[in-house]
């Protein structure tokens, strides 16, 4: 949702042309809204050729199966989200090592009034911890094979899908 008033000297905002685009902007001090978007992050932790995945407690998506991950905070990078998600959700600590996907949420949901979204997924592996479902999150935690993963229509997000995808695709390359 865009700015109606600037956030800096409370003036109203007015359409004003900037790098080709009608930007709500301030007249008095110039502050500009360019578009927002949510970024969220998940892990693929692995674990003996397996991955571990977490099923949804609330929300449209409850009861089905998701990476663990979740919207990154205004301080923090993505990859410090996915860590931060991760031990929330599982209670394992993990590093992350790399970036293995990315996924943008598609055009048709964005234009039903969705804010846009990017989602980052890391390789991870655990460095501590002990496995805990969060119960305000997450009703369970567990292991798939790469062989023996939830069907399609158990899994919570296109991205989980994408994530998943991209993460066997590596493995296949690895072997």
């Amino acid at each position: 949702m865009a700015f109606a008033f600037c956030p800096r000297d409370g003036t109203r905002l007015v359409p004003t042309a900037i790098d080709g685009r009608d930007r709500p902007a301030c007249p008095r001090c110039g502050f500009a809204d360019f578009m927002h978007v949510q970024i969220g992050a998940n892990a693929i932790v692995e674990r003996a050729g397996a991955v571990l995945l977490v099923k949804l407690s609330y929300g449209p998506r409850e009861g089905r199966w998701t990476l663990p991950g979740g919207l990154m905070e205004g301080d923090e990078t993505p990859a410090e989200a996915a860590v931060r998600e991760t031990h929330e959700e599982t209670g394992f600590a993990i590093e992350v090592d790399g970036l293995v996907a990315s996924y943008m949420r598609e055009a048709a949901q964005r234009a039903a009034g969705w804010t846009p979204l990017v989602v980052l997924t890391y390789r991870a592996h655990i460095v501590g911890g002990e496995l805990r479902a969060a119960p305000e999150e997450v009703t369970e935690a567990a292991w798939f094979d790469r062989d023996e993963l939830p069907p399609l229509e158990e899994l919570a997000w296109p991205s989980t899908i994408h994530g998943l995808d991209a993460w066997k695709a590596f493995e296949r390359a690895r072997a």
